[in-house]
């Protein structure tokens, strides 16, 4: 949550069912958490335009199939009643696959268009004539085929970290620590000492300003914010501010993946950016291979991965940045102990560091009191 939570049962008030996810969606004072809920194939039933004759009917897929990546999904229907369709087109994401014509009632989608996880529509547009007589679509979900390792971890050593920043970007950067803090009027951008946690340098944002993610790209220093939609671009050696940026949805996590940075914003989405205007190049859903991943927080890249804290858990996704499917899951649970921290509720796990020259992984979270260097088997 980004506001710590003060009352457990207005925080439970909130909660609502998000239809379009299919999953829960409670509001914490602050940042939105989405409970994963049970996987589902395919949504919804078949939506079909009832003004027009019904031509034809979907046998498959049905919404109890289940799909994952790299699948072959294959189409079934029939004709109703004595008028055979001209034509019948099969739209997948968007994208015309194919035109059925006379008889035929069968087509398979095949795995050079479901190599991506994520939501599609599926559209069969029956003709006769020359103007279309019917239209019915379904919602496909394609989850990841790969089973995601489960890690544990190492703790190699401890620093002191200071209680009273609210971590929100982390990174290692010429042999300091470069933090990003949230809450308003309190976050800042800051440089610190990796061996003491002594503040050597810091700036102060406005008030009105929630800190969120930071990255380096180059010698300028990038930071989101929540929900202003505003980020700001720093001197990475003064932190003097040259200029801002903006984007449309949430601020969340933030790293730089070779010529790219990418964000998150609390969904299960990540954002590929072009740096000089944070347009967004891509956008790639995460999934499991059982549902959706979503909440992430915090990034880092790390040796080819895309590596996210997911909100309100003990748990790193291990993201591959090609697919947007989860190969791995870090569980870092107790890595600390309830009575370091300030607050159970509101003090969680948040703050990915890597130091490429060393290989070394840090982590932290908000308001805790140390910083561990660890190490991740496998």
């Amino acid at each position: 949550m980004k506001k710590p939570v003060t009352d457990n049962f207005n925080m439970l008030a909130k909660c609502f069912y998000n239809l379009l996810l299919l999953s829960f969606v409670v509001s914490c004072g602050g940042k939105t958490m989405t409970v994963k809920s049970e996987p589902m194939a395919v949504k919804g039933d078949n939506i079909t335009d009832q003004s027009q004759p019904q031509l034809i009917r979907l046998i498959r897929p049905s919404v109890d199939d289940i799909f994952q990546t790299d699948d072959y999904i294959r189409i079934r229907f029939e004709h109703q009643g004595r008028t055979v369709p001209d034509s019948v087109e099969v739209y997948f994401g968007g994208r015309l696959l194919n035109t059925i014509h006379g008889s035929d009632t069968e087509f398979a989608i095949t795995p050079e268009y479901t190599r991506l996880p994520g939501i599609r529509p599926l559209k069969l547009l029956a003709w006769s004539g020359r103007e279309r007589s019917q239209s019915l679509s379904v919602v496909v979900t394609l989850l990841s085929d790969i089973v995601p390792a489960r890690h544990g971890y190492r703790v190699e050593k401890v620093f002191p970290h200071d209680a009273d920043a609210y971590t929100q970007g982390l990174l290692f950067y010429d042999g300091y620590l470069y933090e990003g803090t949230g809450l308003e009027g309190k976050s800042t951008l800051r440089k610190t000492e990796l061996e003491t946690g002594r503040v050597v340098k810091q700036h102060s944002l406005e008030n009105r300003f929630f800190g969120e993610g930071i990255t380096i790209y180059g010698d300028r220093i990038y930071q989101l914010t929540w929900q202003t939609k505003t980020g700001f671009i720093f001197d990475r050696e003064t932190f003097r501010e040259l200029g801002k940026f903006y984007y449309n949805t949430e601020g969340w996590g933030l790293t730089t993946a070779g010529e790219n940075m990418v964000m998150s914003d609390g969904t299960n989405k990540l954002y590929f950016v072009e740096p000089s205007n944070f347009a967004v190049i891509k956008t790639l859903e995460v999934y499991d291979n059982e549902s959706l991943v979503t909440n992430l927080n915090e990034l880092e890249f790390i040796n080819g991965e895309i590596w996210a804290n997911i909100y309100m858990t003990d748990l790193i996704a291990r993201i591959d940045p090609e697919t947007g499917k989860v190969t791995g899951y870090i569980d870092l649970a107790g890595i600390i102990t309830d009575a370091e921290r300030k607050d159970y509720g509101n003090d969680v796990l948040n703050g990915i560091a890597w130091d490429p020259a060393g290989n070394r992984i840090f982590v932290t979270g908000k308001n805790w009191p140390k910083l561990f260097q660890i190490r991740v088997p496998g």
